[in-house]
């Protein structure tokens, strides 16, 4: 017998991690590192042994879990810990502390969109020697991203004294393991599955510091898994949340869309099952919107896209960093026009990618195309950040697992 593929990932991404965070509030304990390095010596050594089947693939997802709770789960408890313990704003980004007190707001009657963010724990962040952040003028996120967390805020308060915005966070991190697990059949494609999402390389340094692509993408996934299901009305619902989070869900729709309606074959059961979709989203995102119509444009399009005062600065990796070093913008927070960029090299892109979808009328083939669609729009917009880059490796790794009618 062979060592699995799964045995060796775990332990190959399992170990930086752990060498490299804090997996306790104080100094690591020397028994919780052998206990780690027990969980993954055995996971390796039931490969190893002759069971049944039913006995391995218990055996193997038992330790697989517990492996990750002795990792991840003791590494997101503890990097909560410690920012109580030592300041604020102690290895944590931005988005959480914005979150944190635009909750306040909210629930203080204040609009977070129409307010700024100045004499809140943002302002200490640090965001440059010379420059001001400019997310103390704006709140760019989804309503949905504020609501969601406000129970957690209340039970945080009333049970350990104080509110993080990763402890919703990492609650949807776990849930999208959780939903990972359940969706592939095959042992050896479902623990691989998980592994690669648990320990991305390229998502989790992100995650532990709270930005918020994970928050959004467990509800896509949940939607996800609905379509999988042939949910598809109540997918939607799934689908809506995601959106009603963050802005990187959106180019998702014209997919979505072209998938039901190629499944379908017919347009008005299409806007039918559509019809939770867009029910869900308006009951969150509407309210805040009449609420100061303006102001909610203005942070969550505008501010993106840098036609308004204060907006996020040209940034990242992509096309617009390349133009700035040519000379073409001369300063990061001045106006570009990259819609006709995306236009030019997304519109060709969208149609082949329709046409493909159409061909291959899957929920495989959603993701795919929507991962492909998503890098070349972020790549040619104002900002393409290394968390951008996570985002897209998690797609990436779930189309690839992402079973095929039904079958793992």
């Amino acid at each position: 017998m062979n060592i699995a593929l799964s045995s060796v990932l775990l332990f190959a991404l399992s170990i930086p991690f752990v060498m490299t965070y804090r997996i306790s509030p104080g100094d690591t304990p020397y028994w919780l590192f052998g206990l780690i390095f027990l969980g993954l010596f055995s996971y390796a050594g039931l490969d190893l042994i002759k069971l049944k089947k039913e006995q391995y693939v218990r055996f193997k997802s038992i330790l697989m879990w517990l492996v990750i709770a002795g990792t991840l789960g003791a590494g997101f408890v503890s990097a909560i810990i410690v920012r109580h313990q030592v300041a604020p704003i102690f290895r944590v980004h931005d988005i959480i502390l914005q979150q944190e007190a635009a909750i306040r707001f909210l629930i203080d009657g204040v609009n977070p969109y129409a307010t700024n963010y100045f004499g809140t724990h943002l302002e200490a962040w640090h965001f440059s020697d010379t420059e001001v952040n400019p997310a103390l003028y704006h709140f760019v996120m989804q309503p949905f991203y504020l609501i969601f967390a406000i129970p957690f805020y209340g039970v945080a308060l009333k049970t350990i004294g104080y509110f993080d915005g990763r402890i919703p966070l990492f609650f949807l991190f776990f849930s999208l393991l959780v939903m990972a697990f359940r969706l592939v059949k095959d042992t050896e494609k479902r623990m691989l599955l998980v592994i690669l999402l648990a320990f991305n390389p390229a998502m989790l340094q992100y995650t532990l510091e709270g930005r918020s692509d994970v928050f959004m993408y467990a509800f896509l996934f949940a939607g996800f898994y609905l379509l999988h299901l042939k949910k598809y009305s109540f997918s939607g619902i799934f689908m809506a949340l995601a959106f009603a989070v963050k802005q990187s869900a959106w180019p998702l729709f014209p997919f979505y869309f072209a998938y039901l309606y190629v499944k379908n074959k017919d347009l008005v059961k299409t806007i039918k099952q559509l019809l939770p979709f867009v029910v869900t989203f308006s009951i969150f995102v509407l309210p805040f919107f009449f609420w100061d119509p303006h102001a909610f444009v203005d942070s969550t399009i505008l501010y993106l896209s840098g036609s308004t005062e204060h907006s996020y600065p040209v940034s990242g990796y992509g096309f617009g960093m390349i133009l700035q070093y040519l000379g073409f913008i001369h300063d990061k927070y001045d106006y570009y026009p990259f819609v006709i960029w995306q236009a030019i090299i997304g519109t060709p892109l969208l149609i082949v990618l329709l046409k493909y979808l159409k061909k291959n009328p899957s929920v495989k083939a959603m993701i795919i195309a929507y991962t492909l669609f998503l890098f070349v729009f972020w790549y040619f917009s104002r900002y393409f950040n290394n968390s951008h880059l996570g985002y897209l490796s998690m797609l990436l790794i779930t189309a690839y697992f992402w079973p095929n009618d039904h079958k793992a």
